[in-house]
């Protein structure tokens, strides 16, 4: 019996491996698939983790937001450093909680499921004692008590008070009002307005949206500092009355409007910057001002820096083709102006660092590519070089499109910390060095990338730390790199799902070069099957995708695999990650360079005996619906198909600052402009096109778009347009990303 009973078993899991076999599911008995629905709310699969990490001024408290879980409820307190959210908190609903290192608890600050209002938690700001929280919610800023959970509402109007910010004594309160700056006073709770000729064009205080976008790049919107003695307060003024009005039509009114944007495109006039300081208590005297020849200066940095005295005020004057940098020291009691240092560059200068200064003032940090790779200089208050801090074939890095430092400082200033791409580019390892360059230290030895955050005290260091298959894990370290907390850990259920194979690998260019590549495989691959390759792409400046660490959107990734695909990714030259060289190889040439060596890497997968060759598709979005159109307007014959989403398809079209920092002005570089563009090769298509785009997208206009469906109907060209009614750059929403999404897979599974 027993015999017989093991012989029927047996012939059921044989059974089971081939029926899974035919249908095309994974052989892993017990495995999920994934569904569309579970990628678009990833949050099913892995639980989202904390976010807005700070530390509490004093150092013994870190601060953040716990999120909830739909649809549960925690009804028991964890032990310390559990991760999980406290007792007696709505799972569903975000609080920001506490971490004391010195008793090692968890408690809430504030608790959403206990208000009405509706507040942002995630740019919440300690003041500099300590001793308060300066919140933000239903357009008005509110104080919060962190010991009895007091709250008080500081504003209440219609208009929106933004870019809020603590005096360095944390007893007043600056912000933006329609254009305009104010203080207000938090004992007596009076407001002053100290601007009052901001505008629609007038921007006192607060970037633009292309000052925010490209120069800042949407780090901040906040164009302001407090003098270190609190008195003063220097701002960034931008006229915004030269750019050209971009209208934007919104479809989905009953009556159709146009949302006017000032958006310069290459070539246009750009917004005139000037600097001044004003002083809060005497609102009424004329602000000190600076305005630089405009012949020389295109651009103000948007940050800036105080002395520590508080004397002079250092920032960043770049001219147009943003290949110098002069760094100025202006007196603005005085009206006296003088240029620390220059940086210059035959293509562009990347860091728009301001000058760190050191304790009394004597010298400054200043972050540089000048030898190839970004790293950190010491000077003397004056300009004078002092040395080199970093060094070597690696640079200092940081997330993009987050506030956070690039490097810091413990509080003697006896180490500096950063994170950089040493030893390998597709990762990011904490370091700290002493200030003489001597005593370089690696501090996380985890493989996959880690993100800095330095104790007030200098005794801890936050890390949160992910690979290309684990979700992020926030910790804190000691001073001497032993485990203090775990402060998150989220469940997830990747287990539970059979999900492909994820291969890192190196692939020789053209010409040599080592180009880093990931592959993903479907989890039932079968070696000697021909597969289609969906080729993942970007290609662009400033962003690496491949790198070992965990992305939300792999899940599409993984859908995709399962669904029969082999997915691929390179980081062509042109990407961020392995020094200016390999970046600027695309000055003045824009998709010549990134397409070669994206068509390597079809070489390489058309070597591989599992790939069917014939049957080789590419999607990208943004730069990637760009490089998407011109690979399949230059490159025709590769590619059987490809799905572009908000392309660029010429860059006559996209904004001055990003375009002529890369191809420098229409006028300068008509041949760049037009070599770059898939709209002057529209008829050279020969693929299956589905082209995406939102109707209200205010970065890459949908002009692109409908510029290259014109050409493709002259040239007889077919094509598939999804539109997304309403939806900017990046679609948010559940029902709009399913939709696209159910498009991608649809069209790949059509017409590979």
């Amino acid at each position: 019996m027993k015999r017989a009973a093991r012989l029927l078993l047996g012939f059921i899991l044989l059974s089971l491996l081939f029926l899974s076999a035919q249908s095309g599911r994974p052989a892993e008995v017990g495995k999920k698939l994934l569904t569309l629905q579970e990628v678009i709310q990833a949050d099913r699969i892995v639980a989202p983790g904390i976010s807005a990490l700070r530390w509490r001024p004093g150092g013994k408290q870190v601060t953040f937001v716990r999120p909830g879980v739909p649809g549960k409820r925690v009804d028991s307190r964890p032990p310390a450093s559990s991760g999980q959210a406290p007792a007696g908190v709505h799972a569903d609903v975000s609080t920001l909680c506490a971490y004391d290192l010195e008793h090692h608890t968890e408690r809430v600050l504030f608790d959403l499921s206990d208000r009405k209002e509706k507040f942002d938690l995630k740019s919440y700001q300690w003041s500099p004692r300590g001793d308060a929280i300066l919140l933000e919610g239903e357009n008005d800023l509110w104080l919060l008590n962190p010991q009895t959970g007091g709250l008080r509402r500081l504003t209440q109007d219609a208009d929106v008070e933004e870019v809020p910010a603590f005096s360095p004594a944390g007893d007043r309160i600056a912000f933006v009002k329609k254009h305009d700056l104010y203080v207000l006073d938090l004992e007596s709770g009076a407001a002053r307005r100290l601007t009052r000729d901001g505008s629609d064009t007038i921007y006192n205080g607060r970037l633009d949206w292309v000052y925010e976008e490209e120069l800042a790049n949407r780090s901040t919107a906040r164009a302001y500092e407090w003098s270190p003695d609190g008195k003063r307060l220097a701002y960034l003024r931008l006229d915004d009355g030269p750019v050209p009005d971009y209208p934007i039509t919104e479809y989905l009114d009953t009556h159709v409007r146009l949302v006017h944007e000032r958006f310069p495109q290459a070539g246009d006039p750009n917004p005139l910057a000037s600097l001044h300081v004003v002083a809060w208590e005497d609102a009424a005297a004329e602000p000190a001002s600076l305005t630089l020849d405009a012949k020389q200066v295109e651009y103000l940095g948007p940050s800036f820096t105080w002395t520590p005295d508080g004397t002079a005020l250092c920032f960043l004057a770049i001219n147009r083709a943003q290949s110098q940098v002069s760094v100025h020291r202006w007196d603005p009691g005085t009206g006296k102006d003088h240029v620390l240092l220059v940086e210059e560059d035959p293509s562009w200068v990347n860091s728009l660092e301001p000058p760190h200064f050191l304790k009394g003032g004597r010298e400054f940090l200043w972050v540089s590519e000048r030898d190839g790779w970004q790293h950190l200089y010491l000077y003397l208050a004056e300009g004078k070089l002092l040395r080199q801090i970093t060094r070597g074939t690696w640079m200092i890095d940081r997330p993009i499109f987050q506030e956070a430092p690039l490097f810091q400082l413990d509080p003697q200033e006896n180490w500096v910390y950063f994170a950089a791409t040493n030893p390998d580019p597709r990762e990011r390892q904490l370091f700290r060095v002493h200030l003489d360059g001597s005593g370089l230290e690696r501090i996380t030895t985890e493989p996959g990338s880690h993100t800095l955050d330095l104790s007030p005290d200098g005794r801890f260091l936050a890390d949160t730390f992910s690979t290309a298959d684990t979700p992020p894990v926030t910790r804190l370290v000691n001073s001497d790199r032993t485990l203090a907390a775990t402060l998150d850990s989220p469940a997830n259920h990747l287990a539970d799902y059979a999900l492909g194979k994820r291969e890192f690998l190196e692939v020789k260019a053209h010409d040599g070069a080592t180009l880093y590549a990931e592959l993903l495989k479907p989890a039932d691959f079968d070696p000697t099957r021909k597969y289609p390759v969906i080729v993942d792409v970007y290609g662009g400046p400033h962003i690496q995708l491949v790198q070992r660490h965990w992305e939300n959107s792999s899940l599409l990734d993984q859908l995709l695999a399962q669904n029969g695909f082999l997915v691929w990714t390179l980081d062509n030259r042109g990407s961020w990650g392995r020094g200016h060289a390999w970046e600027s190889v695309i000055f003045k040439d824009m998709g010549k360079h990134e397409l070669e060596d994206q068509l390597a890497g079809v070489e390489y997968l058309k070597s591989l005996p599992y790939v069917d060759g014939a049957r080789i598709g590419i999607r990208g979005w943004s730069y990637g619906g760009y490089m998407t159109l011109y690979a399949l307007t230059h490159a025709p014959e590769v590619f059987k198909c490809g799905a572009a989403g908000a392309p660029v398809t010429a860059w006559k079209f996209y904004d001055s600052i990003y375009t002529e920092r890369y191809m420098r002005t229409p006028g300068e570089n008509p041949e760049g402009y037009k070599n770059g563009s898939p709209l002057e090769a529209a008829a050279n298509l020969r693929a299956r096109l589905l082209i995406i785009h939102g109707t209200s997208d205010d970065n890459v206009h949908m002009q692109n778009t409908i510029n290259f469906l014109d050409a493709l109907i002259r040239a007889g060209k077919p094509y598939e347009l999804h539109l997304q009614p309403g939806q900017k750059h990046g679609f948010q929403g559940d029902v709009p990303r399913t939709y696209v999404d159910q498009r991608i897979l649809d069209f790949f599974k059509q017409n590979l």
